[in-house]
């Protein structure tokens, strides 16, 4: 297989050149399974939280949520046609010029939200919250060590615009919706 048609691994994320058709043989900064690619990827200094789909050459069959370490997986949330689930996403202006991407699933009264801010004055580039009802019980920055880029949405797995009714998903496992996530609180300019 050729270089180019390999995944790149760069920041924990994985970026597919053409498409999501290939898996990485190099996930080793991410809780993705060997055969899976890498979507998002975030590094909160003790804990890393990756959203994995599985390669195809259409829509992804597969996206699955892993929270934890390289030894133990403590959060596992998995949306394929069979079960049913699915992970919701949607963009919403927060500090000035800036827009923020996001996805999450609910479990019980809980919503785990990935985050990521686009241009204008944010606050920090990426993140992970969670919610028990309205109230934040986890908010946290994604982290960058050194050389490494911080982490993004695949565009190839979601194109986020200005609104969710200009965003587009390549899979029915992740649907577009209006939702309030609280993202001027999470990036606005007092953070």
């Amino acid at each position: 297989m050729s270089t180019l048609s390999r995944l790149i691994p760069v920041a924990g994320l994985v970026l597919a050149l053409p498409s999501l058709a290939v898996a990485s043989d190099q996930n080793s900064d991410s809780l993705c399974k060997p055969e899976e690619v890498v979507v998002f990827n975030c590094f909160t200094g003790k804990k890393t939280a990756s959203l994995c789909a599985s390669p195809t050459e259409a829509a992804p069959a597969l996206l699955a949520y892993r929270y934890g370490t390289g030894q133990r997986v403590e959060n596992e949330f998995s949306a394929t046609a069979a079960n049913g689930k699915t992970f919701g996403g949607t963009v919403a202006p927060a500090a000035p010029r800036a827009w923020v991407s996001q996805v999450w699933f609910d479990r019980s009264s809980y919503r785990y939200l990935m985050t990521e801010c686009v241009g204008g004055d944010c606050s920090h580039n990426a993140g992970l919250t969670v919610f028990n009802g309205e109230r934040m019980i986890m908010n946290a920055s994604c982290q960058r060590p050194p050389g490494v880029r911080l982490p993004a949405f695949s565009r190839e797995l979601v194109k986020f615009g200005s609104s969710p009714a200009e965003s587009k998903s390549s899979t029915p496992l992740l649907r577009i919706e209006e939702a309030d996530n609280g993202a001027y609180e999470l990036y606005g300019p007092s953070k």
